[in-house]
């Protein structure tokens, strides 16, 4: 398993804990729900973190998946957390992640298989 397997399998992960953490919630409760933003938050710097470690080869060959848009929350997150907008984090936990999985699961079966 190379590298870029390694991480790909990290970020896959990442983007499935964030969706437990807020499977049955809703923006309301989600909003109201410190524990779970935090949750949430560290798992996007992770996800931030593992795309840092993707190798350039499969960055320049995969430039579907949004690397820049996941460092630049993960930057947001960590430097300047207290700007963080809930609104805008939900609607990347409802739509942004679901579509992450989607595009990154494919990769990793198809390294698997070769």
């Amino acid at each position: 398993m190379s590298n870029d397997d390694e991480v790909l399998i990290d970020i896959v992960q990442a983007a499935r804990l964030i969706l437990e953490f807020t499977k049955d919630m809703d923006f309301r409760s989600f909003s109201e729900d410190v524990k779970t933003q935090s949750s949430v938050l560290y798992q996007i710097v992770i996800l931030g973190e593992a795309v840092n470690r993707l190798s350039s080869n499969f960055i320049n060959h995969y430039p579907q998946i949004p690397i820049a848009k996941i460092r630049g929350m993960r930057n947001r997150v960590v430097h300047e957390y207290q700007e963080v907008d809930i609104g805008i984090l939900w609607e990347a936990i409802q739509t942004n992640i679901p579509n992450l999985i989607h595009q990154i699961e494919p990769l990793i079966q198809r390294n698997e298989s070769e």
